[in-house]
């Protein structure tokens, strides 16, 4: 999916900047933190995946507070209220009746004012480390949930994260655990994208003196309040916010994994973004699914390299690269990594992914390369933006056995696109380092003619999925336990020949 994008409505004389991920589903507003840029956020590969998961089940209309980001400069930071009517002006502006609302940490308050002064625009709300009630009092009194002692050390943490904007430091005080030089590079960038220094400031300074807390009992929908476990913040005051809103549930998130992404810690959000506005429990294996895997190599690399050189080698790659890139797009594919010489992409169809991987041989015999390549299809699970399983260990194995310019795939493969114009010669049985038994494989037939339904590459656009792959996606998708029973049956065969 690339990103969308982006259209404005206007509010009080400037544009206030938005963004719309999916067309169907359950409505899902997310309010943004000041850090978090639109545009910018889909550099991490992580955050992609999650934007387009969102597209599988939701229609999500997601933008920074007014005068941050994309959208116009403004003199002033707005009000609680002047926010909540700009949250209902992107709901207007795109015919959005009612939503779950999904807020970061100071754009709670406006959303949970939203919830309860427009309860009927109001599906439910997910508040995650909410800024609720003020910290900086002119009274003697503090804000529930702290001790005078731990109040003063955060606010002086955030000064100067603030004081050091475009550093990258807001991490450390909102969720330790995903502080690590990888996430601060990315959210340096963000921040310095979403606002200048002195803004910054003056966001802090409204921050610190907002309170909306009168309007938690107000509020009638479902709610779920979510607590990192290692922030800076005390539970208490998250639980504080729990327990004033009516049949609402505090839910602790796990520390992330040394080194995880931003996008990688958010996981967990989505899946509850997803409960809350579909209501349906995402299942544990729900990123199991059953797709087509294509890898290719470049053939007798270090030979090239030791006969051109390393600079024009480097770029010879280069070029490649970018032909294989743009070659899974156009078919409808997603490159999920490069790795030295190799790639690894993946298809909802496994025609697609020949023809593909045909067209990225003959581009490569002209640069001067031999790439070899393998298509397997089966059960994968996806981590984020990466792939797992035996489907993907097997798919290497099969481009690995590959000659130069040879493109080679499993029995399943061969089984599923028959009617697709692909022929394939027997390649006999092969042992596929660390897999089990012996694997029957098969040679694309060499043709000069695109095969039926395959424009050729000087007038292609992006395919959509012809009949064959149709067919296995609605398949996998409506079925998903007789496409699995059809690769259990290719397998078996497979198992049965190998003991022959």
């Amino acid at each position: 999916m690339d990103p969308p994008g982006t259209r404005y409505v206007e509010r009080d004389g400037h544009a206030l900047a938005y963004q719309v991920v999916g067309e169907s589903g359950a409505d899902v507003v997310l309010f943004l933190e000041i850090g978090l840029h639109p545009d910018l956020m889909w550099t991490d590969p992580h955050i992609h995946y999650l934007f387009e998961r969102t597209a599988t089940f939701s229609r999500t209309v997601y933008f920074q507070r007014r005068g941050l980001g994309l959208s116009d400069p403004v003199d002033h930071i707005p009000t609680l209220e002047q926010q909540a009517d700009d949250v209902l002006a992107v709901m207007d502006a795109i015919g959005m009746q009612r939503a779950t609302m999904v807020g970061i940490g100071s754009t709670c308050g406006p959303l949970v004012l939203l919830a309860a002064r427009a309860p009927e625009r109001v599906n439910g709300l997910l508040l995650q480390q909410p800024f609720i009630e003020g910290m900086l009092r002119d009274g003697p009194d503090i804000p529930h949930g702290w001790d005078p002692d731990s109040l003063a050390r955060y606010v002086e943490g955030w000064r100067k994260v603030y004081d050091n904007w475009g550093s990258g430091q807001l991490m450390s005080m909102w969720d330790p655990s995903q502080d690590s030089p990888f996430n601060r590079r990315l959210l340096a960038l963000l921040e310095r994208c979403s606002a200048p220094p002195a803004a910054a400031r003056a966001h802090l300074e409204w921050l610190l003196r907002i309170d909306c807390s009168d309007a938690l009992p107000l509020v009638q929908c479902t709610t779920r309040v979510l607590h990192p476990a290692a922030s800076s913040m005390p539970e208490a005051v998250s639980r504080y916010v729990t327990d004033s809103i009516p049949h609402a549930t505090l839910h602790t998130l796990e520390a992330a994994a040394p080194g995880a992404s931003l996008g990688e810690a958010w996981i967990p959000i989505i899946d509850h973004i997803e409960e809350v506005a579909t209501g349906v429990h995402r299942p544990v294996d729900a990123e199991r699914y059953l797709a087509s895997v294509l890898f290719t190599d470049i053939a007798g690399s270090t030979e090239t390299l030791a006969r051109i050189g390393d600079g024009p080698y480097r770029d010879l790659r280069a070029t490649h690269e970018r032909q294989v890139r743009n070659e899974v797009e156009l078919a409808g594919g997603r490159l999920v990594n490069v790795a030295g010489d190799g790639t690894l992409s993946v298809f909802d169809g496994p025609a697609a992914a020949v023809r593909c991987a045909r067209i990225v041989c003959r581009q490569a015999e002209d640069l001067g390369l031999a790439v070899r390549a393998g298509v397997h299809t089966g059960e994968v699970e996806g981590i984020g933006a990466e792939l797992t399983g035996m489907t993907v260990h097997i798919g290497a194995r099969i481009g690995a056995a590959a000659g130069p310019g040879e493109v080679l795939v499993s029995r399943t493969v061969r089984d599923l696109v028959v009617g697709s114009g692909l022929s394939f010669v027997d390649h006999g049985t092969h042992e596929l380092k660390g897999v089990p038994g012996r694997w029957q494989l098969y040679a694309l037939a060499a043709t000069d003619a695109p095969a039926e339904g395959e424009p050729s590459s000087a007038s292609r656009k992006p395919l959509s999925l012809n009949m064959i792959d149709r067919a296995v996606l609605q398949t996998a998708r409506r079925a998903p336990h007789v496409l699995r029973a059809a690769v259990g049956m290719a397998n078996a065969r497979q198992r049965r020949r190998s003991r022959q």
